[in-house]
């Protein structure tokens, strides 16, 4: 069982899988559709978001992959996106940055962003 597979084995029973510099671009080639949640430390906005996120995976679980990645773990990947406020979330369809979305949102409109951009 290789790295990618005891991850996603680990971490299925919270549907969000924390992800790393060094697990990212494995991970985000394991899924059609993923949806990265960047947050950061003591940030209110990260944490009133967990457990939407958390209730999305959950619903979309087997259709799309909700990733967590640390900005304070991770900065490289957060550079590489440009991710200059938390939370922010990044939509990916094959591996291609389709969406960006930068705030908390209500429950709603964070599922009707990702059906939007599942459909379109």
């Amino acid at each position: 069982m290789g790295l990618i597979d005891r991850i996603l084995r680990k971490s299925r029973k919270a549907g969000v899988v924390p992800a790393s510099t060094q697990t990212f671009d494995e991970l985000l080639n394991s899924s059609r559709y993923v949806v990265v949640d960047f947050w950061g430390k003591r940030c209110p906005p990260c944490e009133a978001m967990e457990p939407i996120v958390e209730r999305l995976a959950s619903e979309y679980d087997g259709r799309v992959l909700f990733l967590k990645v640390s900005v304070n773990s991770s900065p490289e990947l957060a550079e590489r996106y440009r991710v200059r406020s938390v939370p922010a979330f990044l939509f990916f369809e094959n591996a291609r940055l389709k969406g960006r979305r930068v705030g908390a949102m209500k429950y709603e409109h964070f599922k009707r962003w990702v059906d939007g951009l599942m459909e379109g």
